[in-house]
């Protein structure tokens, strides 16, 4: 029987946690003598219990692993294991490493990449600086890494996939879950050019208790962490943790004091995180610590676009955070009727948007 069906199996095999897989794999060498292994000699080993024993031994009999493997065939994933060579490297020393991954689209090498996470429900300001972000390390030559979820994860992955680069995202799921459901267009933009991931068996649903442990594999596939918007408890938090315990670099955008989104990113901010100020001289600073000659990104030049006394008012009172239109009478002392058409004014111009019922921000 081919060796990678016995890792098939084993990848699958939910009796046993990553410390006992790796104790078992590096006493038995591979999975398939970890399979072919009889009673005695697993008691032997003094790995496992004879309780723990006896339920793997009666979970393996139960298992036909040829058809399972067969079955799996016929499905658009893959997976790898530590068994193989191409494992990515730097997932081997972290804590709690998984034995394999499965994923869809191309495995990358995970040279020079950098992980962009964030809030799910960002600000207007959040999503344009991840766009941003994600496009310009992408023409800079980077991967960009994060975890699909909604707000600066996907911004991120969809910056880097408009600079026409390699994007690849850790799923707290298994790899044929898409979470949340908007964002299968993404996941299949991303699986075109990239790489999906997850530690989890195929068809593992989207449990809140797999997203902060997936957080340990972006930060450790990354060369750098960048935090984009952030509360003070948050899965983003988790992550730069994770990453400082790997001996990673950290770097935030800076947000506003007292701003909810904005308290995580000050929070790393005054324990040591670097400051990104503008994104183009920081992807330019990165790509000469890396070696690489990416392209600088210019300043589009702007059309010039003439306001009326109104509309100037009204645009410099509206920012990259949504203002409701009751706050934008209080602070312009117009009347209701004169302010909906600045509104649709500036709407139509394009100058602003509605980021939600009544609430108008810039865009990005």
């Amino acid at each position: 029987m081919n060796q990678i069906i016995y890792q098939h199996w084993f990848l699958n095999n939910s009796d046993l946690n990553y410390d006992k897989k790796h104790a078992l794999l590096e006493y038995f060498y591979d999975s398939y003598h970890i399979f072919n292994a009889s009673k005695s000699e697993l008691l032997n080993s003094g790995l496992l219990t004879e309780k723990a024993i006896d339920k793997f031994l009666e979970s393996k009999k139960k298992t036909d692993i040829q058809k399972e493997y067969e079955e799996f065939c016929h499905l658009p994933f893959s997976f790898i294991t530590m068994e193989d060579s191409t494992f990515p490297e730097k997932l081997k020393n972290i804590y709690d490493c998984p034995y394999g991954l499965f994923y869809n689209g191309k495995l990358l090498n995970f040279t020079n990449c950098v992980s962009i996470v964030g809030a799910r429900r960002c600000s207007a300001y959040g999503k344009r600086i991840a766009l941003e972000l994600g496009s310009a390390l992408a023409k800079a030559g980077f991967i960009v890494i994060s975890g699909m979820a909604r707000g600066i994860d996907a911004y991120a992955h969809q910056g880097c996939l408009d600079g026409g680069g390699k994007t690849a995202a850790v799923l707290g799921c298994g790899c044929d879950v898409i979470y949340p459901k908007e964002n299968r267009l993404l996941y299949e933009e991303i699986v075109s050019s990239g790489v999906v991931m997850s530690e989890y068996p195929i068809g593992t649903g989207p449990l809140a208790i797999n997203f902060p442990r997936r957080n340990r594999i972006v930060s450790a596939l990354s060369d750098v962490v960048i935090v984009v918007e952030a509360r003070s408890k948050s899965g983003s938090l988790i992550t730069a943790d994770l990453a400082l315990e790997q001996g990673k670099d950290i770097y935030v955008v800076p947000g506003r004091v007292g701003d909810a989104l904005s308290e995580g990113c000050n929070q790393l901010i005054s324990q040591g995180a670097g400051i990104i100020t503008d994104v183009n001289k920081f992807v330019e600073e990165l790509s000469d610590r890396y070696g690489l000659a990416g392209e600088i990104i210019q300043p589009v030049a702007k059309k010039k676009i003439i306001l009326s006394a109104d509309e100037k008012k009204i645009y410099n009172l509206i920012d990259y955070y949504p203002k409701n239109i009751s706050t934008l009478l209080e602070e312009s002392n117009m009347d209701y009727l004169r302010l909906l058409s600045v509104i649709l004014a500036l709407e139509k111009k394009e100058l602003i948007f509605e980021a939600f019922k009544n609430n108008y921000v810039k865009p990005n």
